[in-house]
């Protein structure tokens, strides 16, 4: 009746929702399939998150059954995040290993790091000790970095009763959260895992206390897991603090590490200071990697000052051919 009465529109849409809202108190199920039958489009969108949100008040798993019914797609994901987010409030655990049994159809690795987070917000040990004990590797691996990397975040605001729950023991958050973070990394079975729980950790970390998360970085072994740290750090650092980054980059012995760090700080420096950025690039180790950074450099050098540009890059390490092709293009 409403849609038949009002145009298309926001009138329709605020109408309609005036209706629902009293609809799906009194008669939930009749009010969804309502929903369901509705054409596709904004109101029919809207309506079927309003409808999915008071189900999920009342009864969760209904909502998430009546959800799951909705035809496979990014509606369908949308309607499932939210419900999962509003469980994940009232029950975090329920609605962590509900999302670990969801298809990839209902987005299953959003929905994992949406109640990860939400967990962590509350009650941080209690996501941490469930990521690392469940029995499934490849499910560990899955969640263990997005909770690692939540809790490698800056305090987030807790709620009166999480509060109250931790004041007998620091927070893990409060005290070293970067470090127990990065101490976690090892339980990760794969490489990959590793990698992207490192690189969030160092990111984080890095905006907090570039020093310390340097102090940990330079102490990991050289592998990929390091030179994605390094990456991440130099990344973060080189936008707070470029001069003390540089100091550090400075104390670095040559490696592939190294290498991906200097990369790094030379793209955030190069367009204040493009002499600077050339010269640490012309410090990189690898060939390959040193003569695309410095081709990057000159680039946007050559934009900005085309002569101390040229002047510099006739004496780089550039061969002939890199060194024509780039005053040629510049012309």
């Amino acid at each position: 009746a409403v849609q038949a009465e009002l145009p298309s529109g926001d009138a329709q849409r605020n109408a309609l929702r005036s209706v629902l809202a009293s609809w799906v108190q009194s008669e939930p199920v009749a009010a969804a399939e309502f929903v369901s039958g509705l054409p596709p489009g904004k109101a029919q969108e809207e309506a079927t998150t309003a409808i999915a949100m008071q189900l999920a008040n009342s009864d969760v798993k209904s909502a998430v059954a009546w959800a799951q019914k909705l035809p496979a797609g990014p509606q369908r994901q949308n309607v499932m995040a939210n419900i999962l987010s509003q469980w994940s409030e009232a029950d975090p655990q329920a609605a962590a290993d509900f999302a670990l049994r969801t298809s990839d159809a209902d987005g299953k690795k959003t929905l994992l790091e949406n109640v990860s987070r939400q967990w962590v917000r509350n009650d941080p040990q209690a996501a941490l000790t469930w990521a690392a004990n469940l029995s499934d590797p490849t499910a560990r691996d899955f969640v263990f970095p997005s909770v690692i990397a939540a809790i490698a975040e800056p305090a987030p605001r807790v709620n009166a009763v999480a509060h109250s729950a931790s004041s007998n023991s620091s927070p893990i958050w409060t005290r070293g959260r970067h470090l127990r973070a990065a101490r976690m990394v090892s339980r990760l079975t794969t490489t990959e895992a590793q990698t992207n729980a490192s690189a969030a950790i160092a990111w984080q970390w890095a905006g907090s206390d570039p020093q310390a998360a340097s102090k940990w970085a330079a102490a990991l072994p050289e592998n990929k897991i390091r030179q994605q740290a390094f990456e991440s750090l130099m990344n973060r650092w080189s936008e707070s603090d470029p001069y003390e980054a540089g100091a550090w980059l400075g104390t670095l012995p040559q490696g592939e590490s190294r290498d991906r760090a200097v990369t790094a700080y030379a793209k955030k420096i190069a367009a204040s200071d493009p002499q600077a950025a050339a010269q640490w690039a012309e410090t990189i180790g690898n060939q390959n990697m040193r003569d695309r950074q410095l081709e990057s450099v000159i680039v946007t050098w050559l934009r900005a000052d085309a002569n101390s540009a040229t002047a510099w890059l006739n004496h780089s390490s550039l061969s002939a051919e890199a060194k024509a092709r780039l005053l040629s293009a510049n012309k």
